[in-house]
C-alpha cells in the first residue's frame, strides 16, 4: 500500500512512479574510511560536516543515523588556481569508479536495509558551487547508484537498492540540482515530517517503489535562482 498525506505538498514537485514490487537489499558512515561501520540500532551514528569533506557518505550498515549539525555538501573543493571544472571529483581509490564515474550523485547514499535517518531539526543541502557543476544529484539516494545496471548515460555497475528505511524530520532538505530524495526499486520506505525546498527537479522521486509512506512533509518552494540552462549539463559531461 502507498500512503501520501501532506496537506502542503505541491504535487507537481513530487515525482512518484510506483508500480510492481521491488527487490531487497565505499566509504562507510564511520569516521574511518573503512568498508563497514559498527553502528547498531541502539547507538545512532552522528553525521557532521567533516564526514562529507571527501565525498558521499555511504550507509551500508543497518542502524540509526542522525544529522548533528547543518551540512552543505561541497566535497574536494577547488584549490588555489584550480577551476571548478577540475574539482569535486571522487578519489577512485576510495569510491567505486563505476558507481561514481560521473561524480558525486548524492550527499548520502543508503545501500542496505533497515536504516533510520533522523534530520533532527538540521538542514542538509548541496553547496552552490557543487550544485553548479554536478547537475544530476540527490541529497539522499536510496541506492548504490542513481540508475539500474545497464541503464543511463554511463555504466554505473552494481546496483543495490535501499529497503525498509525511514527518513524522518523535523529538518530540511534544501538546495539540490535535481532531487531531495531519489531511488529505484525500493520497498518499505517512510519519508515523514521533512521540509523540502530549493530543489530544481523534484522533492521526491521513487521509481518502481512498493510500500511507500510519504506523510506530513512541506514544500514551500522549489529553487528560483537557477544560474544555468539545461544545455550547461551537457557541456559539463563533454568537457
Amino acid at each position: 500500500m502507498m500512503t501520501i498525506k501532506a496537506p502542503q505538498f505541491v504535487l507537481w514537485a513530487v515525482a512518484l512512479l510506483v508500480a510492481t514490487s521491488s527487490s531487497i537489499a565505499s566509504v562507510s558512515a564511520t569516521e574511518d574510511p573503512a568498508p563497514q561501520n559498527s553502528n547498531t540500532p541502539a547507538s545512532a551514528k552522528c553525521l557532521k560536516q567533516a564526514d562529507f569533506a571527501t565525498g558521499t557518505v555511504i550507509i551500508n550498515t543497518a542502524g540509526q543515523y542522525r544529522l548533528c549539525e547543518d551540512i552543505s555538501f561541497m566535497p574536494n573543493p577547488p584549490g588555489p588556481g584550480e577551476s571548478p571544472a577540475e574539482a569535486f571529483m571522487p578519489d577512485f581509490t576510495v569510491y567505486d569508479s563505476q558507481n561514481y564515474g560521473l561524480g558525486f550523485f548524492a550527499a548520502i547514499a543508503i545501500q542496505t536495509s533497515d536504516v533510520d535517518l533522523y534530520l533532527d531539526g538540521y538542514t542538509l543541502d548541496q553547496s552552490p558551487e557543487h550544485a553548479l557543476m554536478q547537475r544530476f544529484f540527490a541529497l539522499i539516494e536510496l541506492a548504490s547508484s542513481p540508475f539500474l545496471t545497464g541503464i543511463g548515460p554511463h555504466d554505473f555497475g552494481n546496483f543495490v537498492p535501499a529497503t525498509h528505511c525511514r527518513i524522518l524530520g523535523p529538518g530540511t532538505l534544501g538546495r539540490s540540482s535535481h532531487h531531495g530524495i531519489h531511488g529505484n526499486e525500493n520497498s518499505n520506505i517512510e519519508i515523514v515530517g521533512i521540509e523540502f525546498r530549493d530543489f530544481e527537479v523534484g522533492a521526491v522521486s521513487l521509481n518502481n517503489a512498493d510500500d511507500v509512506l510519504i506523510q506530513g512533509n512541506i514544500i514551500p518552494h522549489n529553487r528560483q535562482n537557477v544560474p544555468v540552462v539545461g544545455m550547461f549539463s551537457a557541456a559539463v559531461f563533454i568537457r
